[in-house]
């Protein structure tokens, strides 16, 4: 694997992806929503929504048909969406017009949020443009990095640890994966020096699965080995 000293997440280097792919990766994973209304006379109302991610990076959410924020978003069909993001930020933000839809079962309605400016929120803020939000797309491995993470800190420690070693961290005394995506995975390295993110991006990336990533790193990543007894 290629190796990178890891940044603040920005992407402009082709390892980390891109703001676009952070926002709609953390919408593509988001199951709620806090969905604020409200015109500029009336103060705004907060809704906890189930939301998915719709075409052409629009957002879905559904309200009961008498619910007083239905009822708002009739007479002001504007609305901003909040979901959970990834670290170095908390939130993704989208603000648009929104349109009503089908209903979904009994007493339950769909409606249709499109984004006219999204926004990740946290110590600092940054704004994506709509375009690149719209050409986006999810990271690909984003289900299967959990239990990959989980598994390459619980079975494959001392490999992380050799490689991490072999790409020039040869104080390391220890490794915690923290990150997988289709650009590569981040580690952070621990040393008597201090704590060092290490981003290992995959030869030829970025990759669309899993199978397209290097042979030697594919078979440790997707293996089911079990932790190695602690002596």
């Amino acid at each position: 694997m290629g190796r990178s000293e890891a940044t603040d997440g920005q992407a402009v280097d082709g390892i980390h992806p891109s703001w676009g792919e952070v926002g709609r990766t953390a919408l593509a994973e988001a199951r709620v929503a806090t969905l604020v209304t409200g015109d500029c006379p009336t103060p705004c109302t907060p809704t906890i929504v189930r939301v998915e991610p719709g075409l052409e990076a629009h957002a879905q959410f559904w309200l009961e048909g008498s619910s007083p924020t239905a009822s708002m978003l009739s007479r002001w069909p504007m609305a901003t969406l909040v979901v959970a993001a990834p670290l170095p930020f908390r939130t993704l933000a989208l603000t648009g017009a929104v349109r009503s839809g089908s209903d979904d079962g009994p007493g339950a309605r769909r409606f249709d949020l499109m984004p006219t400016s999204a926004r990740l929120m946290g110590a600092r803020a940054h704004a994506i443009s709509l375009d690149e939000f719209r050409r986006s797309g999810p990271d690909p491995l984003r289900r299967e990095a959990p239990a990959i993470l989980r598994h390459l800190e619980a079975a494959h420690a001392a490999d992380l640890l050799a490689c991490v070693r072999a790409h020039g961290y040869v104080d390391a005394v220890a490794v915690v994966p923290r990150s997988l995506n289709r650009y590569g995975i981040e580690l952070t390295a621990l040393s008597q020096q201090g704590v060092q993110n290490v981003c290992l991006r995959f030869p030829g990336g970025p990759v669309d699965t899993l199978h397209d990533v290097g042979p030697g790193l594919r078979t440790v990543m997707m293996c089911r080995c079990r932790p190695r007894p602690t002596e």
